[in-house]
C-alpha cells in the first residue's frame, strides 16, 4: 500500500480518550499522532466539569480518606442495575487508579481530590462515600501552552465552565470565597480549570513528548488489510492523506449527538439538543462497521446520562441556536408536567432526567413530557438562568412570562388549576423546610451543587413574586451516549462474534458502557476516557520496554 505518513499509534479524537492513548504510547517510546476533526483540541471532555470519579486511589491518602474496592463495587453494582459485565467492571474498579497514578506520577498532570463533594446517591446507596472519589485537575496556566493556547478548547458557554474548580463551588457552600471572585482571579492570571484545564495539561504534556496533534483533520475511513486495521484515510486542509498505523488505531470521537438518526435509534429521542461540538457525529460507529464492529447499547435509554435543559433561540453556539443544560434545585423554581404537577425531586437532576423519560401506556405515552421549568422574579433576580446572570433579563425567546400563574399556564398549555394547586402546596413546603412529596433538598449532592446555603433548606424557596415564567424543557446531550463500540478489557474493539478486531481500539464515549451499565455519576465518563486510552496504548506497546517509572507492562 502507498502511505503518505507513518506512525505507530493513530488516535482519532483529542478528548481524554485519544490524548490519554497518545500520551501513554509516546511515553513508552512510540510515535503517536492525534487527529481532531474539530478546529480546536480537547473534545467534549474539555467542555465538562473535568472531574474524574473513581474509588480507592492514591490521592485520597494525603487527605486521610479511606476507601475500598468492595464498597466501590457495591456502589457501581447499584448504578449498573445488572447491565454491566463483571470482567469490564473489575477493570474499572481496579485499574482506573493505576491509570490515574500513571498520569499524575509519570506524565506529570497535577490533580487533586474534590473535598466535601459526595457521590450522587450518598448516603442512600450502599458503598457510596461522602467525599474522596472525585478528582480534578489543578488550575493550569495558559502560558505553559505557549503557541498552542489558541488551539485548546475552552467552553463557548461562558467563562464559568472553564475558569472555576469544583473545589471552589463546594467551598462556597460552606462559607468560602464566592465562586465569582474565584472566576475573576483565574481569568486575571490566565488559569484554566475544570475540563479546559485538564485538556490544556494533556496537550502540553503531549507536546513535550513529541506527539503530533492536528486539528481540522477528519478521519473518514479505516484502512483494512485482510481483516486487520493498518491505517486511516484523513481529509484535512491540504487534501486527502493516508496514514499508516503500525500498532493500532484508537477511536475516541465521543458520542453521536449531531447524528439525529443515531440519537433517535439508540437514545429513543425523536428530538434532542446538545452542547457538544458539531463534529461529535458518530464517526466511530460508521467507520468501525466496515470492519465488522457493531454499536452496543449498554443500558436502557432512560438510564443514560442524557441531561435536561432548554433552548436559547437568541444565543448562537457553533453557528446554531444553542441549548443549555439545567441543573434543577435553585430556590423559587420547580419542574412540572402538562397537568401542572411536580413529578420528581426537582432539586436533583438525575431524578428529573429519569422521570421525564417515563413511559406509561395507560396514560398514552409519556405523562411527564413535555415539561416546563416554572419560576418567579425572585429566581431571576437572585440566581438568573444562563446565559443571563442574576438580575439580568432572560435571553430573548427563551421564556414565556405572565402576571399570574393562571395566565402563564394558559399561555404555554399547562393545566391552570393543577399548576396553581402545585405552587400553593410547594410554597407550604418552603415555609416548613420539608418537601413532603419528593424530599427536595434531602440529597447532599443536590444541596451542595445547586442550593443556596443561606437558606435552611438550600433547595427550597417559594414561587410568589410576579411576573411568573415558564421555560420548556428539552433533552440535552453532552456526548455521553446510550450505545458505543463493544470493547474487551484491553480496549480492543470487538466484532459481532465478540472477537477482537486486530489493530482497532476504542476509548471514552466511543466505547460502550459495558463496564458501568445502567447508571451514572459525574466524572465516570472522563475516567473511562483516561482508563481505556491508557489500556489501549499499553496493549499496543506491550512488546516495548516501559520507562522505569511506569507501571508494569500488560502482556499483548
Amino acid at each position: 500500500m502507498q502511505w503518505d505518513e507513518d506512525f505507530d499509534v493513530v488516535c482519532v479524537g483529542s478528548g481524554l480518550g485519544g490524548m490519554s492513548a497518545a500520551l501513554t504510547a509516546a511515553e513508552r517510546g512510540s510515535r503517536a499522532i492525534v487527529l481532531e476533526k474539530f478546529e480546536l483540541l480537547g473534545g467534549v471532555s474539555a467542555l465538562s466539569s473535568g472531574q474524574l470519579w473513581l474509588g480507592n486511589h492514591h490521592l485520597q491518602d494525603a487527605d486521610g480518606i479511606e476507601d475500598n474496592d468492595a464498597d466501590v463495587e457495591r456502589h457501581l453494582s447499584h448504578l449498573g442495575q445488572g447491565f454491566a459485565t463483571a470482567d469490564r467492571r473489575k477493570v474499572f474498579v481496579t485499574r482506573a487508579r493505576e491509570a490515574l497514578r500513571y498520569f499524575t506520577d509519570v506524565i506529570g498532570i497535577e490533580m487533586m481530590v474534590v473535598r466535601g463533594l459526595p457521590d450522587y446517591y450518598h448516603p442512600a446507596v450502599p458503598g457510596s462515600r461522602a467525599e474522596g472519589r472525585y478528582v480534578e485537575v489543578k488550575p493550569f496556566k495558559d502560558e505553559r501552552l505557549g503557541d498552542l493556547a489558541s488551539l485548546v478548547l475552552t467552553s463557548p458557554y461562558g467563562d464559568g465552565y472553564s475558569y472555576t474548580t469544583a473545589n471552589e463551588w463546594v467551598g462556597m457552600q460552606t462559607g468560602g470565597e464566592p465562586v465569582g471572585a474565584c472566576l475573576q482571579r483565574h481569568l486575571e492570571v490566565g488559569e484554566r480549570c475544570a475540563g479546559a484545564g485538564l485538556a490544556a495539561a494533556q496537550v502540553a504534556a503531549a507536546r513535550d513528548r513529541g506527539v503530533e496533534m492536528r486539528v481540522s483533520n477528519a478521519v473518514t475511513e479505516l484502512v483494512i488489510d485482510e481483516g486487520e486495521i493498518v491505517g486511516v484515510v484523513v481529509q484535512g486542509p491540504s487534501g486527502t492523506t493516508r496514514i499508516r498505523a503500525r500498532l493500532g488505531v484508537v477511536l475516541a470521537t465521543g458520542g453521536y449527538d449531531w447524528k439525529p438518526d443515531f440519537v433517535r435509534a439508540f437514545d429513543a429521542l425523536p428530538e434532542a439538543g446538545t452542547m457538544a461540538p458539531p463534529t461529535v457525529s458518530g464517526d466511530h460507529i460508521v467507520m468501525a462497521s466496515k470492519a465488522g464492529a457493531i454499536a452496543i447499547p449498554a443500558r436502557a435509554p432512560s438510564q443514560s446520562p442524557i441531561f435536561i435543559g432548554y433552548k436559547v433561540p437568541a444565543e448562537t453556539i457553533y453557528g446554531k441556536p444553542s441549548s443549555r443544560m439545567w441543573l434543577p434545585g435553585t430556590p423559587h423554581c420547580i419542574a412540572v408536567n402538562r397537568y401542572g404537577r411536580r413529578f420528581a425531586n426537582d432539586g436533583f437532576y438525575p431524578d428529573v432526567a429519569t422521570k421525564v423519560a417515563r413511559f406509561d401506556g395507560q396514560e398514552q405515552g409519556q405523562p411527564n413530557w413535555p415539561a416546563w421549568i416554572i419560576f418567579d422574579q425572585d429566581m431571576v433576580d437572585k440566581y438568573g438562568m444562563m446565559p443571563s446572570w442574576p438580575g439580568q433579563p432572560l435571553s430573548e425567546g427563551m421564556a414565556t412570562s405572565a402576571d399570574s400563574l393562571e395566565a402563564l399556564a394558559q399561555a404555554v398549555g399547562i393545566d391552570a388549576d393543577g399548576l396553581q394547586d402545585t405552587v400553593a402546596r410547594f410554597n407550604g413546603f418552603c415555609e416548613t423546610g420539608v418537601d413532603e412529596d419528593f424530599a427536595r433538598g434531602s440529597v447532599p449532592w443536590g444541596r451542595i451543587m445547586t442550593g443556596d446555603p443561606r437558606r435552611s433548606n438550600p433547595n427550597l424557596g417559594p414561587i410568589g413574586r410576579a411576573p411568573f415564567y415558564a421555560v420548556k424543557l428539552e433533552r440535552v446531550n453532552m456526548g455521553v451516549p446510550t450505545a458505543g463500540l463493544a470493547i474487551d478489557i484491553d480496549g480492543r474493539v470487538l466484532d459481532a462474534h465478540d472477537q477482537p478486531i486486530t489493530g482497532l481500539y476504542a476509548a471514552g464515549n466511543s466505547a460502550s458502557w459495558l463496564d458501568i451499565g445502567g447508571g451514572y455519576n459525574s466524572g465516570i465518563a472522563n475516567t473511562r476516557g483516561m482508563l481505556y486510552g491508557y489500556l489501549a496504548a499499553l496493549h499496543m506497546t506491550g512488546q516495548q520496554a516501559a520507562p522505569a517509572s511506569a507501571p508494569p507492562m500488560v502482556s499483548a
